[in-house]
């Protein structure tokens, strides 16, 4: 007697794996016909008007002025500064520490930039002190806990 092994036939487009196989077969079938319903209405996207309206600006006119005298702390400046269009003029003043007066007077026309002119007036106004320094002495103060 010969020993047979019998296996049960089994077609290759048979699938008995239950539920789970099922779900993802019915996934992959809706992604198929989304991606069907995606690429057939894609191609007909059109962007919606826009209304762009030019705004125009008159050329600026502006004319402005200060002055600060602080004798107390020192803090002397002022400044003036006009502008018509593209041409703008202007000086402005300070005090350094050295007791001397720096003025600048600029010009800017059109993109040609800031163009200035620098001097300085020595011995209008008195130096400022010299900072003085103390050593600092240590505190001696024990905490309470």
């Amino acid at each position: 007697m010969h020993n047979q092994i019998q296996l049960p036939a089994t077609s290759p487009f048979q699938h008995d794996q239950g539920i789970p196989y099922q779900h993802f077969m019915n996934f992959v079938v809706l992604a198929i016909a989304i991606s069907a319903v995606h690429c057939q209405y894609g191609g007909y996207h059109q962007e919606a008007p826009q209304y762009h309206e030019e705004q125009y600006y008159d050329p600026p006119h502006y004319q402005f002025h200060y002055d600060v005298r602080d004798e107390h702390t020192g803090d002397i400046k002022s400044q003036h500064e006009q502008r018509e269009g593209d041409h703008t003029q202007g000086e402005y003043s300070l005090v350094e520490p050295d007791g001397s007066l720096r003025v600048v007077k600029y010009v800017v026309e059109g993109k040609s930039g800031f163009q200035a002119e620098v001097q300085k007036e020595n011995g209008k106004y008195k130096p400022a002190p010299e900072p003085s320094y103390r050593k600092p002495e240590p505190s001696y103060y024990k905490p309470r806990y």
